[in-house]
């Protein structure tokens, strides 16, 4: 029951210290095991925002962009609306 709860915030301290590869890994575990979970918005927006903290920028832009269409209308959409457009100013200058 506490399973995908704890994948996510054990994968956001990774996140948080900057540990992007750790933190990708469990935010992909939850994907992957609980996929339908609460936090499966949210994991998702965190293996596209560890991507680009890994410099996987082709990468991340493709996860960022699933995160909108798979959970269009959630703040993790949101958010990877927010992030994309801000690749993507990056590429322009």
């Amino acid at each position: 029951v506490y399973a995908p709860n704890a994948l996510y915030w054990l994968g956001e301290s990774y996140y948080v210290t900057q540990n992007y590869q750790l933190a990708l890994d469990q935010f992909q575990a939850l994907l992957q095991r609980y996929p339908t979970h609460d936090k499966a918005p949210g994991a998702l927006l965190k293996v596209g925002l560890s991507q680009q903290g890994l410099k996987q920028e082709h990468a991340a832009e493709r996860t960022l962009t699933e995160v909108t269409t798979r959970y269009p209308g959630t703040d993790a959409a949101r958010i990877a609306t927010d992030r994309l457009g801000a690749i993507q100013l990056g590429r322009l200058q």
